[in-house]
């Protein structure tokens, strides 16, 4: 049997934040399993944040704030430590074999 990884629970609070950020502005987070990175998108009606459940926390962040920024928080309140996190990981590039939405547009 697997052993779980234990997750740090700044970086759980972290993701939580900013879950909510989502929230507020329509979006539903969901995680789901396949071959890809994640993102916003509109299915129908609905507004959808899919994230990789298989990615680590710590891209986990990355890959909500990313979109979060893409979306536009600008006319949300947004804790000034949640909006730091958003600006700081929205501008990170990711590493390896990763692609970054910067990098398909060009």
């Amino acid at each position: 049997m697997k052993k779980k990884k234990q997750v740090d629970p700044e970086l759980k609070q972290m993701l939580a934040e900013l879950e909510d950020v989502a929230s507020r502005l329509g979006y539903k987070v969901r995680y789901e399993k396949g071959n890809f990175e994640g993102g916003y998108c509109l299915l129908r009606d609905s507004k959808l944040l899919v994230v990789n459940s298989r990615n680590e926390i710590e891209r986990r962040i990355i890959i909500v704030a990313k979109s979060l920024k893409l979306i536009g928080i600008d006319d949300l309140f947004v804790k000034p430590g949640v909006r730091e996190i958003i600006e700081r990981e929205s501008s990170r590039k990711l590493t390896g074999d990763e692609v970054t939405e910067e990098q398909e547009t060009e």
